[in-house]
């Protein structure tokens, strides 16, 4: 299942990214606004619910987005500290540990 998700997240993700979706957000809105000065209810709240639908629909793709390109580039510095022999090995894996513990190991500025 885990797959599936990945596999559909990604992929809307990507068309949320290009012009398309844009002109797709920008009809919605110009619906939405059509329904508003239209004074029909059954046309405002089915603007209404299509927004609220799409808005839904979108943050758990960002979000699974955000997730993934933040485990990635945790990944990556946990490599580059790793690789690097002056860095503190215990470093890797700080993200995990409370804000405050996070804060102490932080060099002072």
């Amino acid at each position: 299942m885990a797959g599936i998700f990945e596999k559909i997240t990604a992929g809307c993700a990507r068309f949320t990214g290009r012009p398309a979706m844009f002109v797709v957000c920008v009809l919605l809105a110009g619906v939405g606004i059509g329904a508003y000065f239209s004074g029909n209810d059954h046309f405002l709240n089915g603007a209404n619910l299509s927004i609220s639908i799409v808005t839904l629909l979108l943050l758990p793709i960002l979000q699974s987005t955000q997730n993934r390109d933040g485990a990635a580039l945790q990944a990556k510095l946990d490599e580059l500290i790793s690789a690097n022999s002056g860095a503190r090995n215990e470093m890797i894996g700080i993200e995990k540990e409370a804000e405050e513990k996070i804060e102490r190991e932080r060099p002072s500025r």
